[in-house]
């Protein structure tokens, strides 16, 4: 019976997950290789990372193949991988990077990294580049075996990242709604009303934003940042996550209104649950800090992609493959990231020490001191 290596990596693929080609995959025939893709581009990151392996039909057991480094990787020099970048449907490449003004192509460094150990071994040779990419316009792939000559190739638009509305929490103004660290409620009081308030328990709160041209998939996260005081006095920073159901806009079009909501408890609960899996056998106190909302947008590539390759909960486990590299299998796509911060109020922070859920995390009141 033969197994494949194909399999095993867009598992990984799709853990490993958040140009519109759409190609069902042809079976190998057996010892033919083939080349696997994951590179997610996010402009608003400073590094990107396009990992790529080999794959191929084998009578040999797939999992032990997985494990060696030397059949699943590609050696030093093997691969060309560059990036260029294309604007308005025209065929002559554009500017490609920020960092330097006069870059029509990037050509990406190989560089080999330790991953978490799994079914895969933990070197993996990756390309990378440190160019800032722009947020517009489409990226194509090129991946150049050098011993043959043969291209692999992948184009994908660029989505921009989600802006601030003017909706709380997902707002920003440097005056009115300044981030987390930049409040002065004694010159500006109107900063009041960009605090963090989530203390009446009942109420149903709303994360509000607007989608983004050629994004489907949007992520948000409320992410609660605090300090824990050690028993010697030390601080060090942490934070515990709160993460919603996606959300997907109806068109790509950009403009819609999306939204996720919760209720205060919920806050509470998340957070004593995801904070009781933190090692505490050092915590003196707690001090809450300030809140961050993180909005990750994708685009519909990359939807379509996490959508086919979801773990099935049925019988049947025969699944279309689903790729948009030409002449491999993978994903070549693109997200970003927004971020705001905002500080709390004090009847917030005095909640946070007081709740039921989360007061045995020794979370101190607004005032320095426990809950009674």
């Amino acid at each position: 019976m033969k197994h494949t290596v194909i399999n095993l990596v867009l598992i990984l693929l799709t853990l490993m997950s958040l140009s519109n080609c759409k190609n069902n995959l042809d079976v190998l025939a057996p010892g033919e290789e083939s080349v696997s893709v994951y590179g997610i581009l996010n402009p608003n990151e400073s590094v990107q990372k396009i990992r790529i392996n080999k794959v191929y039909l084998t009578s040999d057991d797939a999992i032990s193949i997985a494990k060696d480094e030397n059949q699943i990787n590609y050696g030093p020099g093997e691969l060309k991988v560059t990036l260029q970048r294309f604007v308005s449907g025209s065929s002559i490449p554009a500017l490609t990077t920020i960092t330097d003004g006069s870059k029509k192509e990037i050509v990406l460094t190989e560089t080999v990294v330790t991953t978490a150990s799994g079914s895969f071994n933990q070197n993996q040779r990756i390309w990378q580049t440190n160019d800032r990419l722009y947020n517009s316009g489409e990226y194509k792939l090129t991946i150049k075996l050098v011993s043959s000559g043969k291209e692999i190739t992948a184009q994908s638009v660029i989505i921009d990242s989600v802006k601030p509305t003017n909706k709380m929490p997902f707002i920003y103004h440097p005056i009115s709604y300044p981030m987390h660290g930049k409040y002065d409620l004694v010159k500006y009081p109107i900063q009041l009303n960009a605090l963090i308030n989530y203390s009446i328990l009942t109420a149903t709160q709303k994360i509000e934003f607007k989608s983004v041209i050629n994004a489907k998939l949007y992520e948000v996260v409320m992410r609660f940042h605090y300090k824990n005081i050690s028993l010697n006095s030390d601080t060090t920073n942490d934070y515990v996550d709160f993460n919603f159901f996606t959300v997907k806009s109806v068109s790509l079009k950009g403009d819609e209104n999306l939204n996720v909501s919760f209720t205060a408890s919920d806050f509470y609960n998340n957070l004593a649950t995801e904070i009781s899996k933190k090692n505490s056998s050092n915590v003196k106190s707690r001090i809450s800090n300030y809140m961050e909302y993180i909005i990750f947008a994708g685009t519909e590539t990359l939807e379509t992609f996490l959508e086919v390759n979801k773990p099935s909960n049925t019988i049947a486990q025969d699944k279309p493959y689903f790729t948009n590299i030409m002449g491999g299998v993978g994903i070549f796509s693109s997200k970003s990231k927004s971020t705001i911060t905002h500080d709390l109020a004090s009847d917030f922070i005095d909640q946070i020490g007081c709740n039921s859920a989360t007061k045995p995390f020794l979370f101190l009141r607004n005032d320095g001191i426990f809950c009674p």
